[in-house]
């Protein structure tokens, strides 16, 4: 016999994973072309020159 019981959405919240990148990478994105920088900011993108400054 097959178990039929379901689970609401809010009982298995608990064992989803988080997934995403966290917030504080916007920094990095480059304002004029949106090239993610290597490096932390203070830095100057290395596709169009823009400076990308520190968040």
């Amino acid at each position: 016999m097959c178990d039929t019981t379901q689970v609401s959405p809010s009982e298995d919240d608990d064992q989803s994973p988080e997934g995403g990148d966290p917030a504080c990478w916007l920094a990095r994105v480059c304002p004029e072309c949106g090239l993610f920088a290597e490096h932390d900011p203070p830095t100057v993108c290395v596709r169009c020159g823009t400076p990308v400054p520190s968040g």
